[in-house]
């Protein structure tokens, strides 16, 4: 009723073309080895430390979905807008975040495209 009062329709998530992922698509790529053996809160903070893109400045966090038989493994993990603003997956996990953010963000083309746009203005 509100969104009538505004002139505006309330959107609709039925038809927005999105797809739930799967389980497995869901849990990312293999969990490696610093993730499954070392200390996740240590691994988050020196992550959250060392970015250097700016969509994941204090991003980093660790994550477990809830499933039907119970949780999934937790395991560090990271929501980049800059990916979904060009269609990619925006969840990037532990190798990801630990090569391209924190060490050199020039090799994601999500991040080269955001400098291209920002270049632009």
């Amino acid at each position: 009723m509100l969104w009538t009062l505004l002139g505006r329709t309330k959107k609709s998530h039925k038809g927005s073309g999105r797809q739930r992922p799967t389980l497995s698509e869901a849990m990312g790529p293999p969990i490696a080895d610093e993730e499954s053996n070392g200390n996740l809160s240590i691994l988050e903070t020196s992550l959250n430390r060392d970015m250097k893109c700016v969509a994941g400045k204090n991003q980093v966090y660790i994550r477990s979905l809830l499933t039907g038989n119970g949780t999934t493994k937790p395991r560090i993990a990271l929501k980049c807008h800059l990916r979904r603003d060009i269609g990619q997956s925006p969840e990037v996990f532990y190798e990801h975040i630990r090569d391209v953010c924190c060490c050199n963000p020039e090799q994601c083309e999500a991040y080269r495209a955001f400098k291209t746009r920002i270049e632009k203005m």
